[in-house]
């Protein structure tokens, strides 16, 4: 029997577009921020005062400044310059006046006189602030074309991205994977002859593994073909369970199979042995797929229009309590390999 939307094709197909959307993001903001602000459009100071040289400098400029003063007796023009110092030109100043030497010395202590009478009279011109920039105008712009270049280079990623998964189109949701069994790809497998008498490869092969407490248990895996094009999914999910409490006791698991080429998802319901003698229960999980009691080793065939997949009981175990006998289980481990269905051949 077949059912036309298992439950396990409920949730998010995967987190791996918003990781990579996320590691696109962080490389396109640093490569457009040191682009922009380093090589096409780097920020050009200009009339920074002299509040900005090395102190050395600001000491060579003192003394130039005292030299000038002493020339003309520009007491307005010399007090311009030493307030181009900034904040700090008195103990700039002090400290030229006990180094300099010879006529430095004493041309430095007169400008030092003066600068000290002005400042008890608050006489000083403004204290300079800083540099400007250039352009204002680049302050505002910068930004927004660095936002601009990062959105691009976002989107285009997404672009790639999406191209690059192929035919994505029609897949159906799959749920979130639990944080319990994760899946273990491995090299694929022989599978019975086909109609042609040659052994088929498997072209997917997964494992996976419920134990009890797992409770979100419902495991996915996408079925692609060689070329990496999308060509199905296949999965197992809880379908039932029995008794109450936590955790939760499973008798019955679902296992399904979705083809893009399909209009159908294949469905069978593996049981517990329990559960499998329980026509009632039996019955009732019949609708939502062919029935099957689980026994080691056995293997579990579902087929649409283009694949085919096996189910083979690796490994399972019931738990005990006061439960009846191999009514839900305590572990399960399938392995699921899919084929790709061939024509037969024309006669």
């Amino acid at each position: 029997m077949t059912t036309s939307n298992p439950s396990g094709l409920a949730g998010s197909q995967s987190r791996q577009p918003w990781l990579l959307a996320a590691i696109v993001g962080v490389i396109a903001f640093l490569a457009g921020w040191m682009l922009m602000g380093w090589v096409i459009w780097p920020v050009e100071w200009v009339d920074a005062d002299v509040a900005y040289l090395r102190r050395d400098l600001q000491e060579d400029y003192v003394k130039l400044v005292a030299a000038q003063y002493a020339a003309d007796l520009n007491t307005e023009a010399a007090a311009r310059r030493i307030a181009g110092l900034g904040p700090k030109w008195r103990e700039i100043l002090d400290d030229v006046a006990i180094k300099a030497q010879g006529p430095d010395q004493v041309r430095v202590q007169q400008l030092k006189q003066v600068m000290d009478l002005l400042a008890a009279n608050n006489q000083m011109p403004p204290i300079a602030r800083g540099p400007g920039s250039a352009n204002p105008l680049r302050n505002l712009l910068l930004p927004l074309v660095g936002c601009l270049l990062v959105l691009g280079l976002v989107l285009g990623g997404g672009i790639f991205y999406l191209r690059s998964r192929g035919a994505g189109a029609g897949r159906p949701a799959a749920p979130a994977r639990p944080t319990g069994a994760m899946p273990e790809f491995v090299q694929p497998t022989l599978a019975p002859e086909t109609a042609a008498g040659a052994p088929a490869a498997a072209i997917a092969r997964f494992m996976t593994t419920y134990t009890l407490g797992d409770d979100a248990y419902d495991d996915s895996f996408s079925i692609d073909g060689p070329d990496g094009n999308f060509l199905g999914e296949c999965g197992m999910g809880i379908s039932e369970t029995i008794g109450v409490g936590d955790p939760k006791k499973v008798t019955a698991f679902e296992v399904w199979l979705f083809d893009k080429n399909d209009i159908r998802t294949v469905t069978k319901v593996i049981m517990s042995e329990h559960a499998f003698r329980d026509e009632a229960l039996k019955s009732r999980l019949a609708a939502k797929g062919e029935p099957v009691q689980a026994a080691p080793g056995d293997v579990i065939t579902l087929e649409t229009a283009t694949l085919k997949v096996t189910a083979r009981v690796v490994d399972m175990a019931y738990g005990g309590g006061a439960l009846p006998p191999s009514s839900f289980f305590e572990r399960m481990t399938i392995e699921l390999q899919a084929f790709r269905k061939t024509a037969p051949a024309a006669a």
